[in-house]
């Protein structure tokens, strides 16, 4: 499987088929070889070649990024998240103009994030609880984009699936363009004929990205990502594998970021409750392998939860921790009192073991709004 990585990544072990740059070659000694010492990585760093494709097949190890922490990681996250929600507006404006899509450049804005996720998923995964409500179109795409990236690298994906299926994601809205700005924006329940026109967005996207040079894949994508496990989706009600990978991917997170996010119809869910709903719908609506992943991936308590404490004690969640999903990493930020202390990181899997008996828990998820707090003055 060949994946695009930077060269600062590279590892003894790794087989290296070319550079990545277009214009620098790699040695002949070097191309399609394994990288055998760090002579070869430093020769490799000379040449100023600083992407190349490499075959994780034939590579000895599995290629990783350097890990960060949360705190390490957040501030480069916000700046990609940024840039890459610029870029989703852009896309917007590009159909609305109908203009030319460029999927291939859009692959190299969402590149830094996805280099983000590769090194600490959490810190991306935390700004998806930012979403605001005036520009819900482009940052529910992007979360989405962001929470499908997310999971598709836990299933292991290769890099340019993970790049083409974070597109999709953010892609898969365009269709809503076409329809009235008053029925998008509704608050109440849509009746039979107004939901048939909502139906019509899959269709109308997927129409659109055919008349563009948009990789198939991508085009599937938009059009089947409302479909259901059970049959019972749209456009053509398409059931359990006949459904595309990448659509089965993003339904599921385009459904949690929607259960988390403010709408003019009901208020945003804690992400808690969002994972108990999507669970609640394992075999209707989603895929159950896909849906598992994705709550072994997320947490029972995910990132951007604002959790009580058996102490008393109010924090955020900003770290899963896989082995231990009732036990993520928190970052304590009120007393018992509600009172604002000295932020304080625990992760009380690592607590729990060491009082051997005297655990730390989460005895809440509580909806920031209960106490009229903005979340994101406690994610930097």
């Amino acid at each position: 499987m060949l994946e695009k990585i930077k060269t600062i990544n590279l590892q003894e072990g790794t087989f290296v088929v070319c550079s990545a740059n277009g214009f620098a070659s790699l040695p002949e000694k070097l191309a399609n070889h394994q990288i055998s010492s760090k002579a070869d990585i430093s020769a490799i760093l000379q040449l100023n070649i600083t992407e190349v494709l490499i075959d994780s097949e034939k590579s000895k190890i599995k290629h990783s990024f350097p890990q960060t922490t949360y705190s390490e990681e957040i501030l480069f996250a916000r700046e990609a998240y940024n840039n890459a929600l610029g870029c989703v507006q852009k896309i917007f404006e590009t159909v609305e103009q109908d203009g030319a899509l460029e999927v291939s450049e859009y692959k190299k804005e969402v590149s830094p994030l996805i280099d983000s996720i590769d090194r600490n998923n959490c810190a991306a995964a935390s700004l998806t609880v930012l979403a605001r409500a005036d520009r819900y179109l482009h940052t529910h795409s992007l979360n989405t984009a962001i929470l499908s990236a997310i999971l598709g690298c836990y299933i292991g994906l290769s890099r340019e699936a993970v790049e083409e299926l974070s597109i999709s994601a953010m892609l898969m809205n365009i269709g809503q363009l076409w329809l009235p700005a008053q029925l998008l924006n509704k608050k109440g329940k849509l009746n039979k004929t107004e939901f048939q026109q909502i139906k019509i967005h899959t269709l109308k996207g997927s129409e659109y990205l055919a008349t563009q040079e948009t990789p198939q894949c991508i085009i599937d994508s938009v059009k089947y990502h409302h479909e259901k496990y059970d049959g019972t989706g749209y456009p053509q009600g398409l059931s359990g594998n006949d459904i595309p990978q990448f659509s089965r991917i993003i339904s599921i997170c385009d459904s949690y970021d929607a259960l988390t996010s403010d709408r003019p119809f009901r208020e945003a869910l804690t992400p808690n409750a969002a994972i108990k709903r999507l669970y609640s719908m394992a075999s209707s609506s989603f895929h159950p392998r896909y849906l598992e992943k994705f709550i072994k991936c997320v947490g029972i308590y995910p990132v951007g939860c604002f959790v009580k404490l058996s102490d008393g004690r109010y924090g955020v969640v900003v770290t899963n921790t896989p082995k231990a999903p009732l036990l993520p990493q928190v970052k304590i930020v009120f007393s018992s009192r509600f009172r604002a202390i000295h932020p304080e990181f625990v992760d009380l899997s690592k607590r729990s073991e060491a009082t051997q008996g005297n655990n730390l828990e989460i005895v809440e998820c509580i909806h920031p709004k209960t106490f009229k707090l903005e979340l994101d003055r406690f994610l930097w």
